[in-house]
């Protein structure tokens, strides 16, 4: 039975980060005797919006790092080891914004072994100052509508009203 390349990181498969953080996506690897084909890793994301295909976003090719395919990460990511042929694929990814959210696939090849893994990342954010205003006229028997909005915050915002004076329960 012959044994191909293996990925050997599978602790996590989710990430939760805060807006502005670091994270580190595990892709470590261990050959086999019989991959003696170029080794070859690839970082790519799935957005979630599956309208959009899938983005490379840094690669490892014939002794070579390639990271200019996604430019909303320039400068933002790297190999978390500078020689990821130490069996360490690992991606660091810097600063992080809401738009990083995704799905991200590591891919190593070193043929005839091919493994991938994926990773899900959601991103954090704080949300924004909320914003509140009243609509229509604020006269006995006139409806009224209260309305509360945040323009940034995930996961998805929630609101909670509760009367502050009186001793009566909201309707």
């Amino acid at each position: 039975l012959t044994r191909s390349l293996s990925i050997t990181s599978v602790d996590q498969s989710m990430f939760e980060k805060a807006q502005g953080e670091k994270v580190t996506l595990p892709c470590t690897f261990v050959l086999s005797e019989e991959d003696e084909g170029p080794l070859d890793i690839e970082w790519v994301l799935i957005p979630a919006d599956n309208q959009k295909k899938e983005q490379i976003i840094i690669m490892y090719a014939v002794d070579r790092i390639y990271n200019h395919y996604y430019a909303a990460m320039t400068g933002r990511m790297q190999f978390t080891n500078p020689d990821p042929r130490s069996g360490d694929g690992s991606l660091d990814i810097l600063n992080l914004k809401s738009a990083d959210t995704g799905t991200y696939q590591c891919k190593v090849k070193k043929a005839p072994g091919v493994q991938s893994q994926k990773i899900q990342l959601t991103v954090l954010v704080k949300p924004a100052r909320t914003k509140c205003s009243i609509e229509g006229s604020q006269e006995i028997g006139k409806d009224v509508i209260l309305k509360c909005e945040s323009q940034e915050g995930s996961p998805l915002l929630s609101y909670d009203w509760r009367r502050v004076s009186g001793t009566q329960e909201l309707p």
